[in-house]
């Protein structure tokens, strides 16, 4: 393997180390937060559950039947707060687990950090020396372009590893969207005369699972969000993109799912709301699919004019 081609994937390698290095950073960062957001919520869904502890007291397993179920308007707030408490609960210990299973496998990534830096400082000052070499007049004009072209293919490195992202939430979302209509699906039963435990039941295991989904694609439309400001920044290339916030994402999705349940026990709102996050996620992977060939002929022009420039040795 040439030094070039050596140190192109060295390179590549190297600024996937150091992406993990920041994102084990924000992960640290993420979890302490999350504990202590943890520790509040056991708190508050106690205080919630002592105030409605005659409901608890019913034997229904489903937790929106057994806070929603009963009409009597005086419960109405305090049934509202403990489904709210135990969502905001639910999420944030789910949440947890989830980052600590990633930290887990990027602290075992970051191992190769020392020994891939070492080989980098290595190859860059083998490949100096071999420029200087050639022809001390063109050095500086062979390290420009050589620089240019390490610096476009880091940035379609970016573009993929967005993209990955991007997909696994697209993906993620698509299945909550599937939850969702299955639950609406055993709905238009109950509503069709065909009440049972069986539809309820298998109308609120559908709910459970769309919750479940929920929270692991706000983690990855967050991560999704963080790579497209990677990309984006003022520095690369004049490339420029609205890029939304998604920190929001189980907010909205509890919110709606909350006044589904209360006003028309439905899921249309929710559904509606997670068709929209897909769809913005969808078009941004769409607008970073088109950054690919735009990169990819910057490259092949950089190296057309290093050629050229070697060929003049």
């Amino acid at each position: 393997m040439d030094t070039i081609t050596e140190l192109t994937e060295v390179t590549r390698k190297l600024e996937g180390l150091k992406k993990v290095g920041s994102r084990l950073e924000d992960l640290n960062r993420e979890i302490t937060e999350l504990e202590g957001k943890v520790g509040y919520l056991v708190k508050q869904v106690d205080k919630e559950s002592d105030d409605i502890e005659t409901l608890k007291k019913t034997g229904i397993k489903s937790l929106f039947y057994k806070v929603l179920g009963s009409k009597e308007e005086q419960l109405e707030k305090e049934r509202q707060e403990y489904l709210e408490a135990n969502l905001r609960y639910d999420e944030a210990r789910k949440s947890f687990e989830l980052l600590l299973y990633e930290r887990n496998i990027l602290e075992g990534k970051i191992k190769a950090m020392p020994t891939t830096e070492r080989r980098h400082v290595e190859l860059l000052k083998l490949r100096e020396e071999e420029i200087i070499a050639s022809n001390p007049k063109l050095a500086a004009k062979i390290r420009t372009i050589d620089d240019q072209v390490l610096e476009r293919q880091k940035m379609l490195y970016e573009v993929e590893e967005a993209m990955a992202v991007g997909r696994d939430a697209n993906h993620l979302l698509e299945q909550v969207l599937v939850k969702l209509d299955q639950a609406i699906n055993w709905g238009q039963w109950d509503m069709a005369g065909r009440k049972g435990q069986m539809t309820g039941h298998m109308k609120h295991r559908q709910i459970d699972m769309a919750k479940d989904l929920a929270y692991k694609a706000k983690i990855s439309l967050t991560q999704f969000e963080k790579e497209l400001r990677d990309i984006y920044g003022p520095e690369n290339f004049g490339l420029t993109v609205k890029i939304p916030t998604f920190s929001a994402f189980t907010d909205i999705f509890f919110d709606n799912l909350i006044t589904d349940w209360i006003v028309q026990q439905k899921i249309q709102n929710t559904r509606a709301g997670v068709v929209g996050v897909r769809d913005k996620t969808q078009r941004l992977l769409v607008t970073l699919k088109g950054t690919i060939p735009k990169i990819d002929y910057e490259i092949a022009q950089l190296q057309e004019a290093r050629k050229s420039v070697l060929k003049s040795i």
